[in-house]
């Protein structure tokens, strides 16, 4: 069962949501603070949306997607024939908007609960809907570029794009 965090910001389950986002545990020390330090006011500030996975029948939270809107400026090595691919229409652009996942993890107390094939499906699901409502060509996610992960983002459809400013992330794209 997916439920949106704006939702349950304003239900009288909120108490019951806050005491499983404090039990969520995720092997990316990012990701689980994020859940527990920032997405309820990234979501009071409409920066972001989050989305939490509860199991149907024990309400145990499985895990969470976090959504927003980005400016996705390219690099100088990325070729004009790839931003032409992405925007559309110009291969001369320096940024394009683009859907970003910005989290997404699963609780690996509860990994045997759901695959995670299975949480990004979800996610994606919600992606296909942001992009009927507003449009877009592209989704894009940032990761360390640790093999375990950025292989389960290429069995997602994801390719490697480019790093960002930083050079702490590698920013991976899939076509929508």
């Amino acid at each position: 069962m997916v439920v949106p965090l704006r939702e349950a910001i304003d239900s009288g389950a909120f108490e019951k949501v806050l005491s499983a986002i404090s039990l969520f545990s995720c092997q990316d020390s990012d990701v689980e603070t994020f859940l527990k330090s920032k997405a309820i006011d990234f979501e009071k500030r409409d920066k972001s949306r989050t989305y939490l996975v509860f199991e149907d029948t024990s309400m145990a939270l499985l895990g969470y997607y976090t959504l927003s809107l980005k400016a996705l400026p390219f690099n100088q090595n990325v070729s004009k024939s790839t931003i032409k691919s992405i925007d559309g229409f110009s291969k001369d652009i320096r940024a394009v908007g683009i859907v970003l996942i910005g989290q997404f993890g699963k609780d690996y107390t509860k990994a045997k609960h759901i695959d995670g094939d299975y949480l990004f499906s979800i996610c994606m699901e919600t992606v296909y809907r942001v992009q009927d409502l507003i449009g877009g060509r592209f989704v894009m996610l940032e990761c360390h570029e640790i093999n375990k992960v950025v292989e389960f983002y290429k069995r997602q459809g994801f390719e490697s794009l480019q790093y960002d400013e930083s050079d702490k992330y590698l920013q991976m794209i899939r076509r929508l």
